[in-house]
């Protein structure tokens, strides 16, 4: 990526970069039209389980408990899992509305969206400070 130059007023970014964020819903809606991701908890978790994900996307703000039970099961399987925007974002990127949960299932949409990933929210999208 190329850095843009500096306006001169010192303001710090707030979020992630549109553009990067852009580039990530476009990526995973690629990912699932061409059916190399799964949307839906039932779908998701079974990916998980099978050995069949490659990284899992949940949206921010889904409840404690389905938090609790993708971060659990992600632990187990070792399979990487980022929390990353709204679910109508996530949703709208998928063609679902309202999606919660993505499961790329293949390596190179993974590979690529792990780095997008890392790049807009550093090391502790993936919890690498973490024992995973």
């Amino acid at each position: 990526m190329t850095e843009r130059p500096s306006d001169g007023g010192g303001s710090a970014a707030v979020g992630p970069p549109e553009e990067q964020m852009a580039r990530l819903w476009q990526l995973l809606g690629m990912a699932v039209r061409a059916r190399r991701a799964v949307l839906g908890f039932d779908a998701v978790m079974n990916s998980i389980q099978t050995g069949r994900a490659r990284l899992v996307f949940v949206a921010d703000d889904v409840g404690l408990n389905s938090r609790k039970k993708y971060l659990d099961k992600c632990t187990h399987y070792r399979v990487p899992l980022a929390f990353v925007g709204h679910r109508a974002a996530l949703g709208r990127a998928c063609g679902r509305e309202g999606a919660v949960a993505v499961s790329v299932l293949d390596e190179g949409f993974a590979r690529t969206l792990s780095e997008l990933v890392g790049e807009i929210y550093g090391g502790e999208a993936f919890g690498e400070t973490s024992s995973l």
